[in-house]
């Protein structure tokens, strides 16, 4: 494998990561404390194989315990990082999510029942309950509706949608007026989830029998599945994460000062939440990210990907069918060039050698 192969990769660290990782020649797994996942729908799909390399290398046979905080699509995958064998876990999610052929026009009702039974396949036979033994520890975010989003009737959903993504336009915390934060966290975490401010929150305990609803309400799109109600959560609709916490600009506090954050993401952008996708001005704060490690397609990488793109949501209704699954495994298939790229840095020592500083910070 050539240098230029590495450019496949972008590799950015904030200044306290990058120090640890030029001091020690490496990223040594046991710094890796929390694992972030972010929403994104299809995009996912950039990161399969990358996300079967980093199982490979550092999470299977792992015993010292490690959080994992998702939202949307994020929890899926790191639903299947927490199971006993993660590898099967994410090829069962895998085959799942690239077989799903929507009909035209489902309902919301149709498009809830059959990804809950998608949900169903990837957990396994348990229900995802051996998750709760092992040493990753998950925390799912999503959010509760507030006031006239706490409702499926599309009119006056639609009209708090709109009304939160103008309040959002002028602050960032007007979101608060609409929804809050509630997190499901596997108890044995001892994360300091709840130092986060700026939004109001709810810690709740992640188990066996609320996971496959939490999973589901973090990735509820407003409009196109319906909000989940979470046995045992306060009464009301709970819906995708990625509305407060589409990228997850927050500060990750753990009780290990040395500890790392390791993020596969499928851009080296961090957009703070849903609203914010098309607000150019709306910027992640790098001081948030100075223990996080992240790694991602490169531009150039994604440039030569069939239509210059990475998958997202727009193909279920711009590709048939059979046309965007043959495009979508053409990515997988491509994105195998990811996957070596990184074994290589790590097999030979020159992951420190590529490490770049996040969110344009100064060298």
């Amino acid at each position: 494998m050539s240098k230029n192969d590495f450019k496949l990769l972008s590799i950015r660290a904030g200044h306290h990561a990058r120090r640890l990782i030029r001091k020690e020649g490496g990223l040594e797994p046991s710094r890796i404390k929390l694992m972030v996942g972010a929403s994104g729908g299809p995009k996912w799909l950039a990161l399969a194989r990358l996300d079967r390399a980093i199982l490979r290398h550092w999470i299977v046979g792992r015993t010292q315990s490690m959080d994992l905080l998702a939202s949307s699509i994020g929890t899926w995958r790191f639903a299947c990082y927490a199971q006993p064998d993660p590898l099967k876990a994410l090829a069962r999610f895998e085959e799942a999510y690239l077989d799903y052929r929507p009909e035209k026009g489902q309902t919301a009702d149709k498009i809830t029942r059959d990804s809950y039974a998608i949900l169903g396949d990837i957990l396994g036979e348990d229900g995802g309950a051996a998750m709760f033994q092992g040493p990753m520890r998950l925390a799912v975010m999503a959010v509760r509706g507030r006031h006239v989003l706490n409702t499926d009737r599309r009119v006056p959903l639609g009209v708090g949608l709109a009304a939160a993504a103008l309040g959002n336009m002028a602050h960032r915390s007007a979101l608060g007026l609409f929804f809050e934060r509630a997190l499901f966290a596997d108890p044995r975490s001892d994360c300091s989830y709840t130092a986060w401010s700026g939004f109001p929150m709810r810690r709740l305990n992640l188990t066996a029998d609320n996971l496959p609803h939490a999973i589901m309400a973090s990735c509820s799109i407003p409009m196109l599945l319906n909000g989940i109600t979470i046995p045992g959560a306060p009464k009301g609709l709970y819906r995708d994460g990625g509305i407060i916490d589409y990228h997850f600009d927050l500060p990750f506090f753990h009780h290990d000062p040395d500890g790392l954050v390791l993020y596969p993401h499928f851009t080296d952008r961090i957009i703070p939440g849903w609203f914010d996708k098309h607000l150019g001005w709306r910027k992640a704060r790098a001081e948030n990210a100075s223990n996080v490690v992240l790694v991602a397609p490169s531009a150039e990488f994604v440039s030569r990907l069939p239509y210059g793109k990475i998958p997202d949501r727009k193909d279920f209704t711009t590709l048939e069918t059979e046309d965007r699954i043959r495009y979508w495994r053409l990515v997988l298939d491509e994105t195998e060039r990811l996957s070596d790229a990184f074994e290589t840095l790590i097999e030979t020592g020159q992951f420190a050698g590529q490490v770049q500083p996040i969110l344009g910070e100064a060298e």
